[in-house]
């Protein structure tokens, strides 16, 4: 059993993950966490610039750039972080610590599902706080303001009878999403955010060929469904099962094959 996991060697391996990939990605994420405030300092140099004075920021504009950052992290975070597996000396000297498989894989997991979106939300949230405070009448008020965060926290989102975990649901789109690019980042060697573009742009083709040819259509709506399940209850039963079993599988999958590919690494 310790030859697969042993909690005092996982925990002495995740405290030099963690090193590392502060040392990788340390300051992109900080530099993407202070997006508030470099995106306020251009806004208003343009704006002086071009003789309007300082002027109001735009709230479309920060959620634009929040969009923008978190694209940003989820295509490059696992190459920075990871990447590096896939060269000869720096892959070598990674299968060669003292840890197994799964221990580096959990570390894995753990670091760019969990610790990598609360350090960057984190960082967000207390830029995006401290320029609605200092500058409240050019900056305006809080993109992550108490209404966005307290509908968050909630989670639920009613509407007709029909209710589903909010947070579960960006969590799971944040993990999917970032695994996907971290199993591209150790699988190709070369030019790794474009090809596993590429496969995922393949696969959205033979996935939409296969509901062609079972449905008859590469779309499904929601009277389509109703017409089949008879009642809008059985229908959001539907989905709700539907949406559960796609996360768990596609999750479960691209942790696996994470876990194989280090499994297999060789140099």
């Amino acid at each position: 059993m310790n030859n697969i996991f042993d909690i005092k060697r996982f925990c002495q391996y995740f405290l030099y993950d963690l090193r590392r990939a502060w040392n990788n990605y340390g300051l992109s994420l900080l530099l993407m966490g202070l997006i508030p405030i470099i995106l306020y300092v251009v806004y208003q140099f343009i704006s002086l610039v071009s003789g309007r004075g300082t002027d109001l920021m735009p709230d479309p504009m920060k959620f634009v750039a929040l969009f923008a950052v978190l694209c940003v992290v989820i295509l490059g975070a696992g190459v920075k972080l990871y990447g590096f597996v896939t060269e000869k000396r720096a892959g070598s000297d990674f299968v060669m610590l003292p840890a197994s498989t799964t221990e580096k894989w959990l570390s894995l997991a753990l670091i760019v599902c969990i610790v990598l979106p609360v350090v960057l939300f984190a960082l967000l949230f207390v830029s995006d706080a401290l320029m609605s405070l200092v500058f409240p009448l050019t900056y305006g008020s809080r993109m992550l303001d108490r209404d966005f965060m307290g509908g968050l926290v909630a989670g639920v989102l009613e509407e007709e009878g029909v209710s589903f975990n909010l947070p579960a649901v960006l969590f799971c789109n944040w993990c999917e999403s970032i695994l996907v690019f971290t199993l591209g980042a150790i699988c190709f060697k070369r030019a790794k955010v474009a090809k596993t573009l590429l496969c995922l742009f393949g696969f959205s083709i033979v996935l939409s060929m296969l509901m062609v040819l079972i449905f008859g259509t590469s779309h499904i709506d929601t009277e389509q469904l109703e017409t089949f399940f008879e009642t809008p209850d059985r229908v959001f039963s539907f989905l709700n099962w539907t949406v559960n079993i796609v996360y768990t599988v596609i999750i479960g999958g691209l942790l696996w094959g994470i876990w194989y590919r280090l499994r297999t690494l060789k140099h």
